[in-house]
C-alpha cells in the first residue's frame, strides 16, 4: 500500500525544527559564554546578549557591586569574592527566535575583547575560554540540528 506524501505539512516540519534548532543553538551558545566568562562583579557574565539583524548593544548598569579584590594576610595572598547589590542575569531574547534572518551573540563591555583573549584575564585555564567555545560552534551546530532534522517524520 502507497503511503500519501504530504508536502506542505513536511515543509511545515522541517520550518518548526530549523526553528527551534536555531533557538537552542543561540541559547546555548549565550549561556556557554556566560558561564565561562570571568567573573568579577559578574558584569561581563550577563552581557551576552541575542540580537537579530543587528547585535544589541545594551549592557548590564555599571557599579552594581564590589569587585573581587586581593587581599594579603600574613604574607599570603587571597581572592576576596565581590558582592552584588543587582542580580544580574543573562537577558533572554524579547522576540521569538526562528530560522531566517541575521542573528548575533555580543557583549558591549569596553573590556569584552580583553576578557576573551587575554590569557591573565580569564579563569578556567586562562584566557583560552572564549576561543573554545568559538571553535565548538561547528560541532554544536551541526549536532542541534541533525538531531532537531532527525526528528521529522
Amino acid at each position: 500500500m502507497a503511503k500519501k506524501f504530504n508536502g506542505v505539512e513536511i515543509i511545515k516540519k522541517i520550518d518548526k525544527a530549523l526553528d527551534e534548532a536555531t533557538a537552542q543553538f543561540l541559547t546555548n551558545t549565550q549561556s556557554k559564554l556566560s558561564a565561562a566568562s570571568p567573573v568579577d562583579t559578574g558584569r561581563l557574565s550577563s552581557s551576552w546578549n541575542i540580537g537579530k539583524g543587528q547585535p544589541d548593544l545594551s549592557a548590564p548598569p555599571e557599579n552594581v557591586g564590589k569587585p573581587s579584590e586581593r587581599v594579603t594576610v600574613n604574607g599570603t595572598s587571597f581572592k576576596v569574592e565581590g558582592t552584588n547589590t543587582v542580580d544580574l542575569r543573562v537577558k533572554p531574547f524579547a522576540g521569538e527566535i526562528t530560522y531566517g534572518g541575521t542573528w548575533y551573540i555580543s557583549s558591549n563591555l569596553p573590556y569584552t575583547y580583553r576578557a576573551a583573549y587575554d590569557p591573565y584575564s580569564g579563569r578556567r585555564g586562562g584566557g583560552d575560554w572564549f576561543t573554545r567555545i568559538e571553535n565548538s560552534l561547528s560541532k554544536d551546530i551541526d549536532r542541534i540540528f541533525q538531531r532537531a532534522l532527525s526528528q521529522i517524520k
